[in-house]
């Protein structure tokens, strides 16, 4: 039995270190991501105030001729990286565990309906059914099936063989209690401690594994993210650029039906460099599983692409 008490302690302690290792590793990217987003966040909103917004407002001043809405882009929107959701791993409280432990190894050891009683009546009172709900506070059957269950490691939903391993077992130390010395009765219970240590360690490895695939990916999302903050840019820059050309033309002549081809190429123009902004702006960068969209490459390239025909005349 020291032995196996040694072992779950030991496992414990490795379980909690590697939590402990964990969690840095997912402030770490959840910092990455903070910072990730702030930063497309500021590019989006920055093509909206110093581009867009002056732009829509020269061009409604044009007659004969519409654009689709915008909306203001907000903290949270569609083309943000999707932070990690938080880890469910329980850790139930060690000292209640012991607390349990010690039901069924303190005193003397008795026979019959006495040994029975003990551990039943003191489980009733002190411990917690699968819900967390404290058993003392359940009436009747209620109160009933949960204790058994307790003696059954857990419910059935939460992994334990439930009622009738619980109800076995309390037989047992009813009718053969006289065998049952406080040895076996810690030896079950430094089991069931063991047990949950082992699920901890099944979850740890199974959210280490999640972990190391999103840092594998974080390479490529961050390109991703750098790549769709230049285009934003390279758009504001384009629509800054061109706007005190537009400006005095709408000026000069609020009509767009009297506008000659060359003039209606430049609003033509501006109206393009426009839609490809929304585009971008509205572009999901990662999907609700957080991983990185296709849409996202082909929204830069497309954009990437038109620039250059409008820089270049092709």
């Amino acid at each position: 039995m020291t032995i196996d008490v040694v072992d779950t302690v030991r496992l414990a302690r490795t379980n909690r270190r590697r939590d402990k290792r964990l969690l840095a590793r997912e402030e770490e990217l959840d910092q990455r991501t903070a910072e990730e987003n702030a930063a497309l966040q500021k590019a989006r909103q920055m093509l909206y105030d110093e581009a867009l917004v002056p732009f829509r407002n020269v061009f409604q001043r044009l007659k004969h001729v519409e654009l689709t809405a915008i909306e203001k882009p907000t903290i949270g929107g569609e083309a943000v990286i999707e932070p990690r959701q938080p880890r469910n791993i329980a850790w139930p409280s060690a000292v209640g565990a012991l607390a349990g432990a010690a039901l069924l190894v303190v005193g003397p050891l008795v026979v019959g309906h006495v040994a029975k009683a003990g551990p039943y009546h003191a489980v009733r009172n002190l411990g917690s059914a699968s819900t967390g709900r404290a058993i003392k506070r359940l009436n009747g059957a209620a109160a009933r099936n949960a204790t058994e269950a307790w003696f059954g490691r857990g419910s059935l939903a939460a992994g334990g063989g439930g009622r009738a391993a619980g109800k076995e077992l309390l037989f047992k130390i009813e009718t053969a209690s006289a065998s049952l010395t406080q040895k076996a009765i810690a030896q079950w219970q430094i089991q069931a401690l063991r047990d949950g240590q082992l699920k901890k360690a099944r979850d740890l490895e199974r959210c280490e594994r999640r972990i190391s695939e999103v840092q594998d990916a974080a390479p490529a999302l961050h390109k991703r993210s750098k790549d769709m903050q230049r285009v934003l840019q390279d758009l504001r820059f384009m629509l800054v650029g061109r706007l005190p050309s537009f400006t005095a033309l709408v000026e000069a002549c609020d009509d767009f039906a009297r506008y000659d081809p060359r003039r209606r190429a430049e609003v033509a123009a501006m109206v393009e460099l426009d839609g490809l902004a929304l585009m971008v702006m509205g572009c999901p960068l990662t999907d609700a599983e957080g991983r990185m969209t296709e849409e996202s490459g082909r929204a830069v390239a497309e954009v990437e692409a038109r620039l250059w025909a409008m820089e270049t005349g092709s």
